[in-house]
């Protein structure tokens, strides 16, 4: 089983175009990140101290800064290469962002946050160090604070998890991957993705301590996910 160390290099790979790159292999990708902004904005807070597990390449952290002008971010990566990149990206926001290069499975938080938020990175967990991610996420919060995440999610049907897999592969073919993309794209997936399903995920959320814990969204296998403490 592979831990977010172990899979580093794949990251490492596709840092440069992965802003290109992500939208033509994951589901809805940009409708993920509006959602998670659309309900952010609409509980009329000022989030001022957030943490973000997985920055990639800042993309969602560029737009979390833009719509609240007095927060800033610990951002956490495994990959060099992705903060390299995101780097650049937030240079406009750069007294604003601490860049971490760490595992944010094992990552110690030591300070209390507004807001936890990750997107498409939390799948890459082993299912039990979800749930301990959960955990110390709820103890980093403040009262009332706010973990937010969208991601890869399994379905508990077997029958429609397999419908869903080949709706993927179609989305891939859609986009203009080639067969040998197509196969790296799934051979990656096999390797590297822990999807866990929703019921578990939400589940584990009320375990972890969340007080309001619901599904914001849900488009075949990818779900976003609030608690709030």
């Amino acid at each position: 089983m592979a831990t977010l160390r172990q899979i580093e290099p794949a990251f490492e790979d596709v840092a440069p175009g992965y802003e290109q790159i992500f939208p033509s292999v994951v589901l809805r990708y940009r409708e993920i990140h509006d959602v998670m902004l659309y309900f952010l904005t609409s509980l009329g807070r000022d989030f001022i101290d957030i943490v973000e597990l997985g920055v990639g390449t800042g993309e969602l952290t560029t737009e979390v800064l833009r719509r609240f002008p007095e927060a800033g971010v610990e951002a956490i990566d495994v990959s060099p290469k992705m903060l390299e990149v995101a780097s650049q990206k937030l240079l406009p926001y750069k007294d604003r962002v601490n860049l971490i290069h760490s595992d944010f499975g094992t990552y110690e938080f030591m300070r209390e946050y507004d807001l936890a938020i990750s997107s498409m990175a939390m799948h890459h967990l082993p299912d039990k160090d979800k749930l301990k991610l959960m955990k110390s996420i709820h103890r980093s919060l403040k009262e009332e604070g706010v973990f937010l995440f969208g991601d890869l999610i399994q379905s508990p049907s077997s029958y429609l998890d397999k419908k869903f897999f080949r709706i993927w592969k179609n989305y891939l073919r859609f986009n203009g991957l080639s067969r040998d993309e197509i196969d790296l794209k799934v051979k990656g997936h096999l390797n590297n993705d822990l999807p866990a399903t929703l019921p578990e995920l939400l589940h584990w959320m009320k375990e972890a301590g969340f007080r309001d814990v619901d599904c914001l969204w849900k488009y075949f296998n990818h779900a976003v996910v609030v608690g709030i403490k």
